[in-house]
């Protein structure tokens, strides 16, 4: 089984592949070190960055591979995953301008095809956050969180040591929030966790600190952004939903205004294409 990296010489690339290595570590998964070759990114650049990547796995006793593929990019990448069995493929998202931010990049292209290995897209806000990853944060709607997602989420969490927060928000109006009581919202909070309990036992068993924490709100993003903002994490992981670039528990364009705005390195996990 393997674990991809595309890399393009850019640091962004390079953080990616150390988050793909200590997934791979983890595993003792083959990290492939994969590059579709192109004008816009320097050859050389790029087998710098491998080597570097080479070096890093020597630590973990990583088995690495260098792929180079030609033609258009997704359909070369998509083909090499047919032929090849592979548990993730990591990929970063360059920054652009503000207004075009996630679109149209490989990134967005992959997001949007059906895959039959787990897509990870990485936002880089930190670069040395990678070295440092201590607290993980998964933000979700309410209760719905997916067994895909729950793994990668613990997998990480796993790999790096690290201690991890269930952010769950519930949507809310204005009305809402006026006539919502504190025993109600009690209540509530009470029913999500105990939905959420088999998750909590599994971390346990994992070894791996995990709190639950809550949130009413009209306005998820900015909620999140908040949360962020007050407390020390250095890694976000948030679900996608395959054929949109889209996380499913947002609503209008979230990604490009999440990813713009995160300050903290973020992962949007888009689960395999089950058939």
């Amino acid at each position: 089984m393997k674990v991809i990296t595309a890399m393009n010489g850019l640091v962004s690339s390079d953080v990616a592949a150390l988050y793909a290595l200590r997934y791979a570590a983890l595993f003792d998964y083959t990290l492939c070190l994969l590059h579709v070759l192109n004008p816009a990114d320097r050859r050389e650049e790029v087998e710098l960055s491998m080597a570097e990547a080479e070096e890093a796995a020597t630590h973990y006793r990583v088995k690495t591979e260098r792929v180079f593929l030609t033609g258009e990019p997704t359909h070369a990448i998509r083909e090499y995953l047919a032929a090849n069995r592979t548990d993730t493929l990591f990929c970063s998202t360059r920054i652009r301008t503000k207004k075009r931010f996630f679109q149209n990049s490989l990134s967005e292209k992959l997001s949007r095809l059906s895959l039959p290995a787990n897509l990870a897209v990485v936002r880089v806000a930190h670069v040395n956050a990678v070295f440092v990853t201590e607290n993980i944060l998964l933000p979700i709607r309410e209760d719905r969180l997916s067994a895909q997602k729950f793994a990668f989420f613990s997998s990480l969490a796993k790999a790096f040591g690290a201690a991890t927060e269930i952010y769950s928000i519930h949507p809310t109006d204005r009305r809402g929030l006026a006539t919502m009581d504190t025993r109600t919202a009690k209540m509530l909070f009470q029913k999500i966790n105990t939905r959420l309990s088999h998750y909590v036992n599994t971390m346990k068993l994992l070894d791996i600190p995990l709190t639950i924490k809550h949130a009413l709100t009209g306005r998820e993003i900015d909620q999140i952004l908040h949360h962020l903002a007050r407390h020390d994490f250095q890694l976000m992981i948030i679900g996608g939903r395959r054929g949109s670039p889209f996380p499913g528990f947002f609503r209008e364009n979230p990604m490009e205004r999440l990813f713009w705005h995160t300050p903290v390195n973020t992962i949007a996990f888009y689960a395999r294409d089950r058939e």
